[in-house]
């Protein structure tokens, strides 16, 4: 009995091998089952992404993701990393994550006490509500994959998350796919972009479900010049119909219900203690004109108050009221330009609250989708010629000055009853300048004594005004860095800021170099571009893929003197260039006056859009323009 007991205890066994080992066997997400043009320019792949989001009521929703990423190089470890957003209007929970190594055998999953919770806007921010869920998973043995898994509750459907089939340049996809779940009777709103196949549509036991997938997509590699990605990759912007938001009803049908929505968060909230109220009228009452008028009040806002980020409220949207703002002295956006709004109404001067997305690259807005495309909030003044716009958060902007932060880009402007999407300013041609008068002296041992004089106007300024709030060993620091002459000593130098309507930064420096020249016996050579000299050439690019952008006009004047020694002529100078293409322009000549040679140089770069085709084209006429900036001329020694 006991023979047959063994026996029997041996075949159960041998039926359980193949369990066994396939168990031991089973891969999940291994390298080498991504395709090999999958592989091409990527640092990482993303293997699967697959997010449902569905809406219960006006104020319940839920957003599941599933999410897999491959790291093929160390320098994509980052993507490795979770991070995901709540507040009090949403909560994430059932996080989990599975690492897998080369071969896809799991290696570990994700502790709990491995996931990380603190604010959003740590050191940042005074009271906040947004918080973050952070997880790295400190494993650095490339390739692996890591798989997450998660969900988020929210309590308003203010926020319906879009959709985009892309994660970043030199990552490829593999399969993405959303799924959106409403009521049949309600009118979800979406535009696509981008998609070769539309998503799909169908009814299902009183619900309307859409979905959307994308397969295969090569990693997108960044190429100079480009257009923002989000105007190129697939995607699906998302937006309410109706909504709720902290027990607040409303629609965002079009841009005029997204005005009448923010409009009314902020009605009534502009009123200012009395005292405050007769000092406004004082101050007005000293003004020359309306635009003093609104300068001066717009200083009294900026000297008062400083910025602080302050995200609560009606789900980050509804600012402090003025009087708050009056007594405490700090605000995030939203309550400075609600409390300038009601410094200038005391005045009698109209102003619109006015929300815009702020950025050196503003995202694409569909004028004809109305959707919470907006990060920051500003201030329009109109006047019976013109517009002001203030931006209330920068305490040492001039009044009126809009720089490359918001220029160029919808806002939507709040009026009373509507919203209106309005375009801000852009800088022509003749705004972001760059003026350069230079006095330069050759000495007959080679070395050089300089001073030069730079005003920067329009976008321009507000790069280079920073330096003035740096202290003096940092401003020393920056201004050395910033000229490109060989082993030179900085003398002196004077920062200026001339805040005027149109404000310019003025900055003249001093400097002296030992070795300017190259000696060759009885000859000398020296460049004339003394301080902006182009060398940004991108590289030629048989496969470009992208359309080139170039995002804004940059002009550059130059005009040096160079004083040469007793003894010394010039014997050749450079030949007189000018290019002229749809690009831009550059000139330069330089001529000699006696003892001194006069250098003059003009180099502009156009705003456009232009085909992928001519990249080669803009990267030869830039090459031309360092070619020419790097002439030299040739001084000889008199007999």
């Amino acid at each position: 009995m006991q023979q047959v007991y063994k026996h029997l205890l041996l075949f159960f066994f041998v039926l359980a091998m193949p369990c066994i080992t396939w168990a031991k066997k089973e891969v999940k997400y291994p390298v080498s089952a991504i395709a090999p043009e999958l592989l091409k320019n990527a640092n990482a792949v993303v293997r699967l992404e697959e997010s449902t989001y569905e809406l219960l009521s006006l104020n319940h929703a839920t957003y599941k993701e599933k999410m897999a990423i491959t790291i093929l190089k160390e320098n994509a470890i980052e993507e490795s990393y979770f991070s995901v957003m709540y507040d009090k209007l949403s909560h994430v929970s059932n996080i989990e994550g599975t690492i897998y190594d080369a071969k896809g055998i799991k290696v570990r999953r994700i502790k709990h006490e491995d996931i990380l919770d603190f604010s959003a806007i740590k050191g940042f921010s005074l009271y906040e509500d947004n918080r973050v869920k952070y997880i790295d998973p400190r494993y650095m043995t490339v390739p692996f994959t890591i798989e997450y898994t998660y969900e988020k509750d929210y309590k308003t459907t203010f926020y319906i998350p879009g959709w985009y089939a892309f994660n970043g340049y030199n990552i490829s996809l593999e399969k993405s796919s959303y799924t959106v779940i409403v009521p049949e009777d309600y009118e979800f709103r979406y535009r696509e972009r981008n998609l070769k196949t539309a998503g799909t549509q169908l009814q299902k036991e009183g619900k309307t479900i859409y979905k959307w997938e994308i397969n295969n997509m090569k990693a997108p590699v960044n190429e100079s010049f480009s257009p923002p990605l989000d105007e190129k990759v697939p995607c699906m912007l998302a937006a309410p119909s109706d909504f709720e938001i902290d027990n607040y009803r409303s629609k965002l049908n079009t841009w005029s219900d997204f005005g009448r929505f923010i409009g009314a968060l902020i009605e009534g909230r502009d009123k200012l203690p009395e005292e405050t109220q007769q000092e406004i009228l004082t101050i007005a009452s000293q003004a020359s004109d309306t635009y003093d008028k609104i300068s001066r009040i717009y200083q009294y806002a900026q000297k008062k108050n400083r910025y602080i980020s302050v995200q609560i409220g009606i789900g980050g949207f509804q600012p402090f009221d003025a009087e708050t703002v009056d007594r405490l002295s700090y605000g995030d956006c939203k309550a400075l330009t609600n409390y300038t709004k009601a410094l200038l109404n005391i005045a009698g001067i109209k102003s619109f609250y006015t929300l815009v997305y702020a950025g050196t690259s503003p995202n694409k807005l569909d004028t004809d989708f109305a959707a919470n495309r907006f990060n920051h909030a500003i201030l329009c003044v109109p006047l019976e010629k013109d517009t002001i716009w203030l931006e209330c958060t920068n305490p040492y902007s001039p009044c009126g000055y809009i720089g490359d932060f918001t220029d160029d880009r919808y806002a939507l402007v709040v009026k009373e009853k509507e919203g209106e999407l309005v375009r801000t300013p852009q800088y022509g041609p003749n705004d972001n300048l760059q003026t350069l008068v230079g006095e330069v002296t050759f000495n007959a041992d080679g070395s050089a004594n300089a001073t030069a004089n730079f005003n920067y106007n329009g976008s321009l300024y507000g790069d280079e005004v920073r330096l003035i709030l740096k202290d003096q060993k940092d401003q020393r620091k920056a201004i050395i860095k910033s000229i490109d002459v060989p082993d030179f000593t900085l003398v002196d130098y004077k920062l200026t800021d001339h805040k005027q309507r149109k404000p310019i930064f003025e900055k003249t420096l001093t400097i002296e170099t030992p070795h300017y020249f190259t000696q060759m016996g009885n000859r000398y050579m020296a460049k004339l571009n003394m301080f902006n000299a182009f060398d940004q050439v991108p590289r030629y690019d048989r496969n470009r893929e992208n359309e080139v952008l170039i995002r804004r006009y940059y002009t550059e004047q130059d005009t040096l003197t160079f004083t040469l020694p007793q003894g010394i002529k010039a014997e050749g100078l450079p030949e007189p260039v000018e290019i002229d293409t749809p690009y831009g322009t550059y000139k330069a000549s330089a001529t000699v006056q006696g003892n001194k040679i006069k250098y003059i140089r003009f180099f502009r770069i156009n705003k456009g859009r232009y085909p992928a085709a001519e990249f080669n084209d803009l990267r030869d006429f830039l090459e031309k323009v360092s070619v020419a900036d790097n002439a030299k001329c040739v001084l000889m020694k008199e007999s």
